[in-house]
């Protein structure tokens, strides 16, 4: 287990490493966007296995929470004229607030309650977002200030890739702590862990609340970064986007799941041709990982990588 932890952890550094090569290998600056976009969508990705993946409570709100923390984030700096450091805080408080009540509302019960609640959730937010024209600038979008004036796509580029690594730091740091283990404990028995002395309720609402946080902070990020945010952004196309992601890379790992992200961000470009039917290739690719590779894309690369090396 343990050499199977360091090795994840190993090819990570690879891969990011790896990442922070490329724009001087001559990739395009197009391509170069849309990696930037994907590390978004890999800190997305990596929020929700870590409350999927490693707490076993299935949400839909991942992107809602990102749009709440968008919002609040160019709100603020909009009509209060906050510093982008603490407007980018405001988000991520708002998103891990929100997340607190709707854990505490839904996390107490067992079943499908905290699935169902946050669909709804998202919906009511949505719609509110987009029915707030005077606030939020509906459906036409609201602009939000650049989050590096005059800055480059290299230079955002390396900020994003700085962020997601900073945030699954982070992740795997809380996940092997103490915290981690109840988690963990939960998800494999609940009941267990309950006649163990472990306070189920009060950490499945922590890991939702902390999950949410996560989105939030994205959510800001991606605002100040494409600088026009609609409510599109939190609708439940883009979070099954965000569940395909995290399906393919693997989300029992956060940091598979982060590379799902990154991955299908570029598949969604290079299928851009394909207009709607990409959702289908999505839709298909989720199916067969899930039947033939449940430990995702990445993990079974993992395994198979490990088994060769204990072979030798």
């Amino acid at each position: 287990m343990k050499s199977a932890r360091t090795g994840s952890v190993l090819f990570g550094i690879a891969v990011f490493g790896g990442l922070a090569l490329l724009p001087f290998a001559g990739l395009q600056e197009y391509w170069i966007y849309t990696l930037t976009i994907g590390f978004y969508y890999a800190i997305l990705a990596a929020s929700w296995s870590l409350l999927v993946g490693y707490v076993g409570r299935i949400s839909f709100a991942q992107a809602a929470m990102s749009g709440l923390g968008a919002y609040a984030s160019a709100l603020t700096v909009l009509h209060l004229g906050w510093p982008l450091l603490l407007s980018l805080t405001a988000g991520i408080l708002l998103a891990g607030v929100v997340g607190l009540f709707i854990g505490w509302l839904t996390l107490r019960l067992h079943g499908a309650y905290l699935g169902l609640t946050t669909i709804a959730f998202s919906e009511i937010l949505r719609i509110a977002v987009t029915a707030e024209h005077d606030v939020t600038a509906g459906s036409l979008g609201l602009r939000a200030s650049p989050l590096i004036p005059g800055g480059s796509v290299t230079t955002y580029y390396y900020v994003f890739l700085a962020a997601t690594v900073f945030c699954l730091v982070l992740m795997l740091l809380l996940l092997r702590s103490r915290i981690g283990l109840f988690f963990q404990a939960i998800r494999e028995d609940e009941d267990g862990a309950a006649s163990l002395g472990v306070e189920v309720t009060t950490w499945k609402i922590v890991a939702f609340a902390t999950s949410s946080a996560f989105a939030g902070f994205a959510g800001g990020l991606y605002a100040h970064f494409v600088q026009l945010i609609t409510p599109s952004m939190m609708s439940l196309q883009e979070m099954g986007y965000v569940i395909s992601m995290a399906v393919i890379g693997g989300f029992h790992n956060v940091l598979y799941a982060a590379l799902g992200g990154l991955m299908l961000q570029l598949a969604l470009e290079a299928l851009r041709s394909a207009g709607e039917w990409r959702l289908v290739v999505f839709g298909l690719a989720a199916i067969l990982v899930l039947r033939f590779a449940p430990n995702g894309v990445f993990g079974t690369l993992a395994a198979l990588v490990t088994q060769r090396g204990r072979r030798r």
